[in-house]
């Protein structure tokens, strides 16, 4: 097998994964989480102010604003992080299945608190 081959090997192998039901299903309420994010910023985004808490890590005051667009950066970390799980999960869904589930319920937990984190920030400021 060549090495351009072997990507071209995972996508062949993408519906087999995700017709397994809790793959499927874990596959459809990530989605689910992200379409909710984008629809909620899409429809709150005119209310939001210009400038946002997100950087809570940084010390209170000022540091921790950013402008409202970058809000838009969770439900895209949620898409990216959505696809390089699955891509790895289904290179070692063969070899080592527990990390191919622990994985695809990873992107799910992260999508989660990302949908959380954002419905938390867009209520305490509207």
């Amino acid at each position: 097998m060549s090495f351009l081959s072997h990507p071209f090997y995972q996508f062949s192998h993408l519906g087999q994964f995700w017709q397994e039901e809790a793959n499927g299903k874990v596959f459809r309420w990530n989605l689910i989480f992200i379409v909710l994010q984008v629809i909620f910023l899409i429809l709150k985004f005119g209310d939001l102010p210009s400038q946002v808490p997100l950087y809570y890590s940084l010390p209170w005051g000022e540091s921790q604003l950013a402008s409202a667009s970058t809000l838009f950066l969770l439900p895209t970390f949620s898409v990216f992080l959505l696809l390089i799980n699955h891509l790895f999960a289904i290179t070692f869904s063969k070899k080592i299945p527990l990390l191919s589930r622990l994985l695809v319920f990873i992107s799910l937990i992260v999508s989660l608190f990302f949908l959380i984190t954002l419905l938390k920030i867009v209520i305490l400021i509207t």
